[in-house]
């Protein structure tokens, strides 16, 4: 840093003594950087917290249509690898829901909510073989009897 002299000149020659952060303890300036940097590691470690669902594009879309206390539509063949998107469609007059349950009723996607006359979808990615289920979660509706078996060969 350069000083002014008596005489009003600048006066490159001489240097400021002082460095940055000089009389700050080691611990502190570590800790500095720590608190600086662990925010991008953490954002950058993050995941998507939606369900198990594939990044791969779907094989081929289902629609199914939903109403009070039913599932239609035709799945038709599906092979074990196939990523299936399934597009509900509520034709009835009350709230519904889809989600696809594994053989041992774990879920392997869902949608939100939907109202009368709404759509919405979820992709799955059936890896094996075996007898899946649709149900509504939706208020009672499963009990009443909203849900549909699907089989993928």
């Amino acid at each position: 840093m350069a000083r002014s002299s008596s005489s009003g000149t600048t006066d490159a020659s001489h240097s400021c003594d002082r460095s940055y952060g000089a009389g700050v303890p080691d611990s502190l300036r570590r800790l500095v950087v720590v608190l600086a940097v662990a925010p991008v590691v953490l954002l950058a470690a993050c995941g998507d917290d939606a369900p198990a669902e594939s990044g791969s594009e779907p094989t081929r879309t289902i629609e199914i249509r939903a109403s009070e206390y039913a599932f239609n539509g035709d799945p038709g063949v599906i092979a074990a690898g196939d990523t299936i998107e399934f597009d509900l469609v509520n034709v009835g007059e009350i709230d519904h829901s889809l989600e696809v349950l594994s053989a041992e009723g774990r879920s392997l996607g869902r949608t939100e909510r939907i109202g009368a006359e709404e759509r919405t979808a979820v992709t799955v990615t059936f890896d094996e073989a075996g007898v899946y289920r649709l149900i509504c979660d939706v208020d009672d509706h499963l009990s009443r009897g909203q849900s549909a078996t699907i089989t993928v060969g």
